[in-house]
């Protein structure tokens, strides 16, 4: 009997206890200020679009700056939905620890090609949608010069893109690509400086399976930079021409 009874008085211990430290935390949660911002940008290895800096500067022209507030007023949505609107981030996360820190974490947009046509220059990022270029910061992509209208860059250009950045051989190889107002592509590789006629962007992956066969059964004998033009436009054949 004396076993039971000294059980239940230590179970009773332990619940009021738990009371009081529930009871405890809450009122230091209520009082607790917001003493530190942690800003974690994923992908700050490969871009540098955005940066601390500037995230705080965000927050602090729309007094969403949790520093000193308390922490039951800081806005953690708000904060998200304003850095999701910045034209160089894609996703923004924030929430808040009982310590009184702020976690801000960000993944940028990423480009995969670069568009510089009639003084205006702008990325197209892996969902395909415009982006702002950086002052700060260039993407190593492709650049696209020439006729190019947002509507192209949107559509065939980013299929095509998207085809080279999955490729390693012609991710690394190719540097340029030109635009004419047929909407005729020309490619500038990296390596060689032959200009190389693709056409249409129809048809794209086997054209440049037919480079690839040159690179590697052709000019493996006779050199890179033996021709100033390379012509893949016509079915069954490539057609190049010497300097």
């Amino acid at each position: 009997m004396k076993r039971k009874t000294y059980i239940l008085l230590g179970v009773i211990a332990i619940l009021g206890y738990l009371v009081f430290a529930v009871s405890a935390f809450s009122y230091k949660s209520d009082k607790q200020a917001c003493n530190n911002v942690v800003v974690v940008i994923k992908d700050s290895a490969q871009l540098r679009f955005i940066s601390k800096k500037e995230i705080m500067l965000y927050l602090a022209q729309k007094e969403l700056n949790p520093i000193g507030k308390n922490m039951q007023t800081v806005q953690t949505e708000g904060i998200e939905k304003l850095l999701k609107r910045q034209p160089r981030i894609k996703n923004a996360e924030c929430y808040k620890t009982p310590s009184g820190t702020v976690y801000i974490e960000i993944t940028q947009r990423e480009p995969i090609l670069r568009v510089m046509n009639s003084g205006r220059s702008y990325y197209v990022d892996r969902e395909g949608e415009i982006m702002p270029v950086s002052s700060s910061f260039a993407a190593y992509v492709p650049i696209v010069t020439g006729a190019v209208n947002e509507e192209f860059a949107k559509g065939p250009l980013y299929d095509f893109a998207l085809y080279l950045r999955r490729n390693a051989f012609w991710n690394a190889q190719i540097e340029q690509i030109h635009v004419d107002y047929s909407e005729e592509v020309e490619l500038i590789p990296r390596v060689g400086n032959q200009i190389i006629l693709l056409g249409k962007l129809d048809n794209y992956e086997y054209k440049l399976n037919k480079l690839f066969s040159l690179y590697k059964n052709g000019f493996s004998l006779t050199g890179w930079n033996c021709y100033r033009q390379i012509n893949l436009k016509y079915d069954n054949q490539v057609i190049c021409t010497k300097k």
